[in-house]
């Protein structure tokens, strides 16, 4: 052989060193380049700074809770905390009865009258729950109870309880996490009701005069009444008797 193939030839081993070196190593960098990043790398997340929660601020509000007159449990960490909600209740007044009815309730301007099937809707606001109450609720009321003036036809009473904190149906009145559809009906039977998702309680009865111009069994006709009197009722008065002004008299005539 010539110096010239022996040269060709060594040249030809050389490169073929050379691959058998570069070419493992081109793939492992390949494959490196190329492989997944690892699960916890793809989705890692920017890092949230949350605040702290009242109760962890302040030790005292761990495992701390207000207990209210009717043996419900309120957390403490609801005090002076801007997060938490207020509870509120609806329970509304309906008027059943044939006739018109006015109402006068704790926190009213004025009386309202309200015809037969008129519906008031009323919210009110839980004063045990000591979360503060929302900047445009301004609670002046610190009973549970809302009592009224009653009128209809001349007849008028005071102290009737038209909503109350206290009362055993008055959780199911919640306006988040119940129906809150609960209503004190004024009923034909001159009785006033209570209608809860829990069932319908008498509260008790309306003092309604009833006059007579029937003279032993005629009549119907004398421009004036024989004697006024409160029928007999199944229940005690729901309230105190305020007075009873004859119809037509309203006027001072």
């Amino acid at each position: 052989m010539d110096k010239t193939s022996e040269a060709a030839a060594g040249l030809s081993h050389r490169l073929r060193l050379r691959a058998t070196v570069l070419i493992p190593i081109a793939v492992a960098v390949a494959i490196t380049i190329l492989a997944p990043l690892p699960v916890a790398a793809s989705q890692r997340r920017p890092e949230v700074n949350l605040k702290p929660r009242p109760e962890s601020e302040n030790g005292a509000f761990k495992g701390c809770f207000k207990t209210d007159p009717n043996g419900r449990k309120w957390p403490c960490s609801r005090i002076n905390n801007p997060a938490a909600n207020l509870t509120m209740f609806d329970c509304n007044i309906e008027n059943r009865m044939r006739t018109e009815m006015s109402i006068d309730c704790d926190g009213d301007e004025r009386a309202y009258p309200m015809a037969p099937g008129d519906r008031r809707y009323e919210s009110y606001a839980s004063v045990f729950d000591p979360a503060p109450p929302p900047r445009y609720f301004n609670l002046d009321r610190t009973s549970p109870r809302v009592s009224c003036n009653w009128e209809c036809a001349g007849n008028e009473m005071t102290g009737l309880v038209v909503w109350d904190e206290q009362w055993p149906e008055a959780w199911s009145c919640r306006e988040v996490g119940s129906d809150g559809q609960c209503r004190v009906v004024f009923e034909e039977s001159k009785e006033v009701v209570l209608v809860t998702r829990t069932g319908r309680r008498v509260l008790g009865d309306l003092a309604t005069k009833e006059c007579s111009k029937n003279w032993w069994g005629y009549g119907g006709w004398l421009p004036f009444s024989l004697g006024c009197t409160y029928p007999k009722h199944d229940h005690e008065y729901y309230g105190k008797i305020k007075g009873w002004l004859a119809p037509g008299k309203e006027d001072g005539h």
